[in-house]
């Protein structure tokens, strides 16, 4: 198991309760419909995941709409439980926000992941917010038939699918957070 220090434990809570926060870009009428912050497994997926298609479905969208959204929300969440760094306890700092704007949702995940890591996943989201949409389709069904696993148990097909769902490139950043780690979260929109 790998030691976070609770430093870095203070700085992703910090950060999670910046992004709740208010910012310059807050547009008029965003809503946050669900905010968690803490580990995330897999029946806290499934407890989130339910609580974010009522959250939606209670915002007025149709249920089609709220398909798309939490496949996004499935992915996001997955990602953040399978590349995120856990404690000397097995517990995964991290948190999970659903928004809603007028014409979209925006789903927002965070969580500390080792920073070699980091940079993979950057590279790799770079390379899929560089494709358009065609390609993209293209790259899922070659990825579907490709049979290889890498070595997180995954076929790469996360945020490929979280690309392809979205109308908007996906926003990321990281911050390294003490010599080991980095504060990696994401936003991804979804129209309605």
């Amino acid at each position: 198991m790998t030691v976070i220090s609770e430093s870095a434990k203070t700085e992703l809570s910090r950060l999670y309760h910046e992004m709740l926060g208010w910012s310059p870009e807050k547009i008029q009428g965003e809503r946050v419909l669900l905010s968690y912050a803490g580990d995330i497994s897999q029946p806290k997926i499934d407890s989130l995941l339910r609580l974010s298609e009522n959250a939606i479905l209670d915002n007025g969208s149709k249920r089609m709409v709220m398909k798309r959204v939490c496949s996004v929300i499935i992915e996001c969440l997955q990602n953040t439980a399978i590349h995120g760094t856990k404690d000397g306890e097995g517990n995964l700092s991290s948190f999970y926000i659903l928004r809603s704007y007028k014409d979209s949702f925006i789903i927002s995940t965070g969580n500390l992941i080792l920073t070699h890591d980091a940079m993979h996943l950057a590279s790799k989201i770079d390379n899929l917010n560089a494709m358009s949409l065609p390609e993209l389709r293209k790259l899922y069904i070659e990825t579907l038939c490709n049979d290889s696993f890498n070595d997180k148990g995954g076929a790469g097909l996360g945020f490929l699918t979280m690309a392809k769902r979205s109308n908007h490139p996906m926003k990321y950043s990281l911050t390294e957070v003490g010599d080991r780690f980095s504060f990696f979260s994401i936003s991804i929109s979804v129209s309605r």
